[in-house]
């Protein structure tokens, strides 16, 4: 068995409060080694056909990054994977974990968490793993509750729910020590549960295979990743710097339910701009940095809340200056914070919460809601105050608004019976701040990404904003050609980044070459630089497979009908629209360019064999294609 990954997985059924620890054959151990991908074996594996997402029996997954706990600066992360009660297909996040690092030096390559507490509890992992009953922490904010665990569990890393996670709400997230697995509902899931928290506490971490070449490259990255080109403006600014791309460059920064693409509406445009690209250079307190990382993006501002007094929170990151900032019609940096501030404390995905939001208000003016259908709350554009209260009443599931929009975008269409012409959202998630009527690879990364709408399983913004990275050079935006290929080749990459822990804004300098380097010195298995995108490419075929069983067909790698139909009215992208029969050509490209049917989006079974998928998992016929 391959030395620093120990082959075990720790399972727990919740149920009867039961441990046991399963041994993994060596071969799944080499060909997927952790983190995303061994995490979408086990999900294969342990979650039934079918299995309502809030049922026990849909397991909970955490999974360190398989180099996680190397030293390699921003190999830090760590996946929580989970049948989406959002998508109903595979749920995926990845985060910043301590609890992850914790995982490993227990020496479990994951935790597979099934079943479903009688009463609230918090489950703790470490020499004696065990179930505590705390009903006293039922009911509390994510920071009370933080608080609340480093009192009683001194030196545990925690993964939490907040209220909305109780409360079942399909955009729950799970906190890890103010780090966010957010996507896709995982906090309703650990809900469902009963289980508001996981601690955990190791002692020591494995050894590298090769301990002198290991702290070479520690000391050796530690200092290229420091002082490497693209650090520089993270390091300063953190995320909102992309602001500079998608708002100013190419115009591509979603507002107002995506009806805009830039900050043009801002009082002051220019100084908008500035203020939430930049803000951090001015107003940051601190920093919370993800494990072993020295190219620190994170940023903490502090600003004051009517009935919370001065709060400190980790952000408002890109995504979030978007999600409750220009989506809303809000473009104070002060207010977006705020607003961050209540979706962290509650235990909600900004993302898919702002894109909710800014639904209602879509619908409310369009007529399709009527003020009495949101509790009279007087639900407009901008407005900070009603905005504030309708995220609490989603937390809580109070009212009919919070009925309406607890579970996401697409739930809440659907219930109303209208408005699913502006949802904005793919397979059921709502998607992020890319206007991708500019950026077509990005525009075909959400449409067939295997979360549903979503940045970072494919990473296409980061070529098409810059136009090179990596082995892509003067790549256009605004052209369909070669798209495929392009997405293909990003995911099978960012798989490998998933599945190894490496955070994806390292895409500027880890590269497969490097990668294998890493992967050798640290587990001892050899990889070619070939061989390395393989190890992605089995991951994202395994992930297909598995929505394919949960009903997914390739109807669903589409795009909203906004996105489809309305082109961009303002802006350097004015005009720009993702025709359907673009995007029929770039699927078609992209399914041919990874061995599945063009036109079923099957892996074919020749694809299949090639990769060793048959050799670790029992693949249904009707899953795969026979040919093209």
């Amino acid at each position: 068995m391959v030395a620093w990954l120990s082959g075990q997985i720790l399972h727990v059924d919740l149920s009867i409060e039961k441990f046991w620890v399963e041994d993994i054959p060596e071969g799944v151990t080499r060909r997927l080694m952790g983190g995303r991908a061994l995490a979408s074996y086990l999900l294969y594996k342990y979650s039934p056909k079918g299995v309502d997402p809030l049922s026990p029996e849909n397991p909970l997954i955490i999974a360190p990054g398989a180099l996680l706990g190397s030293g390699i600066a921003t190999i830090s992360k760590t996946i929580i994977s989970f049948k989406s009660p959002l998508t109903g297909i595979l749920g995926r996040s990845s985060v910043g974990a301590h609890l992850g690092l914790e995982i490993r030096k227990l020496g479990y390559d994951a935790i597979v968490i099934k079943g479903s507490l009688e009463s609230p509890g918090v489950l703790v992992l470490d020499e004696d793993p065990r179930i505590e009953y705390k009903e006293n922490v039922w009911g509390l904010r994510i920071g009370e509750a933080r608080s609340f665990l480093s009192e009683n569990y001194k030196g545990y890393a925690s993964c939490i729910i907040g209220p909305a996670g109780e409360k079942l709400s399909k955009i729950s997230i799970i906190d890890c020590n103010g780090r966010q697995a957010a996507r896709g509902g995982p906090g309703a899931v650990m809900g469902s549960k009963k289980l508001k928290a996981v601690v955990a506490k190791g002692t020591d971490l494995p050894n590298p295979h090769d301990i002198s070449k290991a702290k070479n490259l520690v000391k050796l990255w530690a200092k290229e990743v420091i002082t490497h080109p693209s650090s520089k403006a993270y390091i300063e600014y953190g995320t909102p710097i992309t602001l500079e791309y998608t708002n100013k460059k190419h115009g591509v920064f979603p507002s107002f339910n995506w009806q805009s693409s830039t900050l043009s509406w801002c009082p002051d445009p220019e100084k908008a701009h500035e203020e939430l690209s930049k803000w951090a250079s001015k107003r940051r307190v601190g920093k919370n940095p993800c494990p072993f990382c020295n190219r620190v993006c994170s940023q903490i501002i502090e600003t004051e809340i009517a009935g919370e007094g001065k709060v400190r929170v980790d952000g408002p990151e890109y995504e979030t200056l978007y999600a409750l900032g220009s989506n809303l019609g809000l473009c104070d940096i002060d207010k977006i914070a705020a607003l961050n501030y209540l979706a962290d404390e509650y235990g909600l995905d900004t993302i898919s919460l702002g894109a909710t939001i800014a639904w209602a208000i879509e619908a409310l003016e369009r007529g399709d809601i009527t003020k009495e259908d949101l509790d009279d709350i007087d639900l407009r554009w901008g407005n900070f105050e009603t905005i504030s209260e309708t995220i609490k009443k989603i937390a809580l599931r109070e009212g009919k608004i919070g009925k309406l929009l607890g579970d996401g975008v697409r739930e809440a269409a659907k219930r109303l019976g209208k408005g699913s012409s502006y949802a904005i959202h793919v397979k059921g998630m709502e998607l992020p701040a890319y206007d991708v009527r500019g950026l077509k690879g990005m525009a075909l990364g959400f449409a067939v990404s295997s979360r549903g709408g979503d940045h970072l399983t494919s990473s296409a913004y980061a070529v098409e904003l810059s136009g090179s990275l990596w082995i892509f050079n003067n790549i256009n935006p605004r052209t369909a050609e070669g798209k495929g290929e392009m997405v293909k080749v990003m995911e099978d990459l960012m798989a490998v980044y998933d599945t190894l822990g490496i955070c994806k804004f390292s895409r500027y300098f880890y590269w497969p070459v490097q990668i294998a380097e890493f992967v050798k010195a640290i587990t001892g298995i050899e990889l070619s630089p070939e061989e390395v995108l393989i190890m992605g490419e089995r991951t994202v075929n395994l992930e297909r497979i598995y929505n394919l069983r949960e009903g997914m067909d390739s109807d669903e790698d589409t795009l909203p009908p906004r996105i489809l139909k309305e082109p961009i009215e303002k802006g350097p992208c004015k005009g720009c629209i993702i025709k359907q029969e673009e995007l029929e050509a770039m699927k078609k490209e992209y399914y041919s360019k990874r061995g599945w049917n063009p036109l079923s989006g099957k892996p074919l079974k020749e694809k299949i064999i090639e990769l060793g998928l048959d050799d670790i998992i029992e693949i249904d016929e009707d899953l795969i294609s026979q040919g093209a």
